[in-house]
């Protein structure tokens, strides 16, 4: 029966492929098949509609395999018995009428705004909603993740929940007040220089914190904490950027005086995984329909009589 079906299917397809000749107007040109899905087929012209829909695709080869895998499903849904009445779907666009506080006119009228006319909108609202019943039921449903799979994920994965480096800083400050005379500004400089070479020769860099720093931070050993890279004062980044911890630079004239800094730590934190958790469980969940819904699509076209003509 399958078989005669086919052929037969197969003998209308090739009618249509090669026109009708009219006995009045000579040859006609009948719209050329595509694909055959099963009993149903895909034109030409369905192609290139649904073509002008798919503003981001242009391959329409693509274009071609997502009809066919929507034919596939549609069909499957008719098998279960889950494709949309047509009461169901008159409700639906009455409720969707009302949402918008539209009338029938209205509806219409808005519709037409878009280039569709109320039955190409109910057609195309019907496959959307009968594809998402099917994708529910054999997609979505049988999806889960659990919390052994979200830590094995994070400890795969924790280069990826990497934060923007960061760097541990010790300064000591040296005022200087605007406009400054040049020798003013020459001693204070000479000074921050001093320092420096205290420092680089083994000083105590808190202990000449405490003996010479004039910023508030003197109080905690000239400690700024983490910094992360890109939000610490211009300067003192590019002066800490080729220094590795316990290296020492400056003096550098910026935000009112002269710094000297020392590079205590550098490190790169990770999120922890209680703040990334969802986020990771929306990953494997998403992964997981992917792969489900990819091994569905290829055992209904395993089970499926598929031509693709283009």
């Amino acid at each position: 029966m399958k078989r005669c079906l086919v052929t037969s299917l197969s003998l209308f397809i090739m009618l249509l492929s090669l026109g009708i000749r009219g006995a009045a107007s000579g040859s006609v040109v009948v719209d050329r098949v595509v694909a055959v899905v099963n009993d149903e087929i895909i034109t030409m012209s369905d192609l290139q509609r649904e073509e002008a829909k798919k503003t981001g695709l242009t391959d329409k080869r693509l274009i071609l395999e997502d009809m066919i895998d929507r034919k596939l499903q549609i069909a499957a849904a008719k098998r279960t018995g889950m494709d949309m009445t047509d009461k169901e779907l008159n409700d639906t666009v009455a409720d969707i009428m009302k949402r918008n506080s539209m009338d029938g006119r209205q509806f219409e009228a808005a519709l037409a705004k878009e280039g569709l006319t109320l039955e190409q909108y109910k057609a195309e609202l019907r496959e959307q909603l009968t594809l998402s019943r099917v994708f529910n039921k054999y997609v979505r449903s049988g999806t889960a993740v659990d919390e052994a799979e979200m830590r094995a994920y994070y400890e795969r994965n924790v280069k990826s929940f990497s934060l923007p480096e960061e760097i541990r800083v010790r300064h000591i400050f040296l005022k200087l007040q605007d406009k400054a005379a040049p020798a003013r500004q020459k001693t204070v400089r000479d000074k921050a220089q001093s320092v420096y070479d205290l420092a680089k020769k083994g000083e105590s860099f808190a202990g000449l914190v405490k003996k010479y720093s004039e910023a508030e931070t003197a109080a905690q050993d000239g400690d700024l904490g983490f910094l992360q890279r890109g939000n610490a004062i211009p300067e003192i980044e590019e002066a800490a950027r080729s220094l590795k911890p316990g290296e020492i630079a400056g003096p550098l004239q910026c935000g009112g005086g002269f710094h000297i800094i020392r590079v205590e730590d550098v490190r790169t934190p990770i999120k922890p995984y209680d703040k990334v958790k969802d986020e990771i469980a929306k990953t494997i969940y998403e992964q997981k329909m992917e792969n489900t819904y990819r091994s569905w699509l290829q055992t209904l076209r395993s089970e499926s009589h598929i031509e693709n003509r283009l």
